[in-house]
């Protein structure tokens, strides 16, 4: 009995024994929550309740909303660690490989279901598209034309293939939805080094 109430803490401070677990709990939670409602139909109490906890535990780890839906995004698909590597790569031919690999994430049964409810959720909630910049824009995108090549170079690559892939994805205009896959990539790849090739 004396264990039991030694292992309570006196409130949410610092680390607790199975933090890891329950922020993982979190996490997965949301991110079921996001790919099945939605940004706006996914509440904070909703999530908390699936994993177990209570809104102020996500809070203490996320701060808010956007700031879970940024988590959710990182830790939990694989938006982030694919682009950055293609991305990362400057070999010849990494406009064919991004075209590839953003195509990949849209066509994942992790990723995919959360980049469409997403931009789905960003026509009606003007938060989405700040949470989604926090988490895989890397501020690139929230920062104002200065003329940096690089900085405008990802704006351009950012802007146009999320234009393709609401074409293709969402909105499935038919040009697009039943343009065979290595067609699209040998259309894109050439546009894409363009753009990062601005240096």
């Amino acid at each position: 009995m004396d264990t039991s109430s030694q292992e309570q803490p006196p409130a949410r401070r610092g680390r607790r024994p199975g933090d890891a677990d329950t922020r993982d709990a979190v996490l997965d939670a949301a991110r079921a929550a996001f790919a099945e409602r939605g940004y706006d139909g996914a509440s904070m109490r909703s999530i908390a309740q699936s994993a177990g906890v209570d809104t102020g535990m996500i809070r203490h780890w996320f701060g808010d909303k956007q700031g879970l839906f940024a988590a959710t995004v990182l830790d939990r698909t694989p938006v982030v660690s694919r682009l950055s590597g293609v991305l990362a790569d400057r070999s010849p031919g990494r406009g064919l490989r991004l075209a590839s690999a953003y195509l990949d994430l849209w066509e994942d049964p992790e990723s995919g279901p959360i980049l469409r409810a997403l931009v789905r959720s960003s026509i009606s909630d003007s938060a989405v598209p700040a949470a989604v910049r926090r988490a895989i824009g890397g501020g690139v995108m929230d920062r104002e034309f200065s003329g940096d090549p690089n900085d405008t170079g990802l704006a351009l690559v950012g802007s146009h293939m999320l234009g393709v892939a609401v074409a293709r994805y969402i909105v499935e205009l038919p040009a697009l939805a039943t343009m065979p896959r290595d067609v699209l990539i040998a259309h894109l790849g050439p546009t894409l080094d363009r753009y990062l090739d601005r240096d």
